[in-house]
């Protein structure tokens, strides 16, 4: 954020910091399972499920509040951001969860 900031003809656009393209829930889960040498189970919970969990689970009923921004596919274009600044080393999705695991 700080080369953006201090780039004068960044000034007055919106910017998409840089990502990684193309990865679903799904294909991280299963990375981190290739990378951690486990299978890693995920369940997946009908809203019916959701909405009774929670009524008894505080964590669920917070969570609840952020589904309507999860209800469309999030997808971020940092396109602009590599042409503009082609040096910027991208960090992988692989890189970036062999260091969080």
């Amino acid at each position: 954020m700080a080369l953006i900031g201090n780039t004068p003809d960044a000034f007055g656009q919106t910017w998409h910091l840089p990502c990684d393209d193309g990865k679903t829930y799904a294909e991280i889960i299963a990375l981190a399972g290739k990378l951690t040498h486990q299978k890693i189970d995920y369940t997946v919970l009908k809203m019916w499920q959701f909405n009774l969990g929670s009524w008894f689970s505080k964590p669920l009923k917070e969570l609840k509040e952020l589904l309507p921004r999860y209800e469309e596919d999030n997808l971020f274009s940092s396109d602009k951001f590599k042409k503009r600044f082609p040096e910027f080393k991208v960090t992988t999705i692989e890189e970036g969860v062999q260091e969080i695991l």
